[in-house]
């Protein structure tokens, strides 16, 4: 994935979820890490991030990351080419 393409999703996202706010970062190799909050006055916020999750990812391979109690459905993260990252 490239800079240009990551901006492209985010604007995709933030014309359907425009209270979606993003900060990001490139790892290398092509993989970026997302961090997603949104859906703060939404009745469902976690159909509403899960919606935003879908047009941002879409349909690209990618690991998702949610709170682990759940008590949080505002935030998600997200790693595009989980498996290219260099750990070395």
């Amino acid at each position: 994935m490239t800079q240009e393409e990551i901006n492209r999703r985010i604007a995709n996202v933030k014309e359907q979820f425009p209270d979606v706010v993003f900060r990001y970062q490139e790892l290398d190799n092509g993989s970026f890490v997302c961090i997603m909050r949104g859906g703060l006055m939404q009745d469902d916020p976690s159909d509403y991030m899960d919606n935003a999750v879908s047009v941002l990812v879409d349909h690209e391979l990618h690991n998702e990351f949610i709170e682990n109690y759940l008590d949080n459905p505002w935030v998600r993260i997200i790693i595009f080419d989980f498996n290219n990252i260099n750990l070395t």
